[in-house]
């Protein structure tokens, strides 16, 4: 009953249009005035990042090297992980293997049209 409760007051906030939103909420895009759009700072503003923030041409030679050695080891890593999961497969296969040789021999072991027969007794123990 709960399920058909929730779905029917979700169908009606929805068919509302309004739902939970209030009408002092903010709105995130608006339109750009008359004044606004005429003037092309409005739209193409410049900003720059502060001096002590920007990188020396030398500090961006050494981050490219750090990245790069970055991106060697985690393809290093991930050549080791594809070769652990190939080692892990053939590891599977194997164990099915065993698993369906020992399955077998357990079968033959039990049947007894494969039996030896025993030894008859020596003579004169009866």
């Amino acid at each position: 009953m709960k399920k058909v409760t929730l779905i029917f007051a979700t169908t009606v906030l929805l068919a509302s249009g309004t739902g939970w939103a209030a009408d002092d909420a903010e709105a995130t895009i608006r339109l750009m005035g008359k004044a606004e759009a005429e003037l092309p700072d409005a739209v193409t503003k410049e900003i720059t990042l502060p001096e002590h923030l920007l990188l020396k041409p030398e500090d961006q030679v050494a981050a490219v090297e750090k990245a790069q050695k970055g991106l060697d080891k985690a393809n290093e890593r991930n050549d080791h992980r594809n070769k652990g999961q190939e080692q892990a497969a053939e590891a599977r296969e194997r164990g099915a293997e065993m698993k369906e040789k020992a399955k077998d021999s357990r079968e033959s072991r039990g049947r007894s049209d494969d039996r030896p027969t025993p030894p008859e007794p020596p003579p004169g123990r009866n």
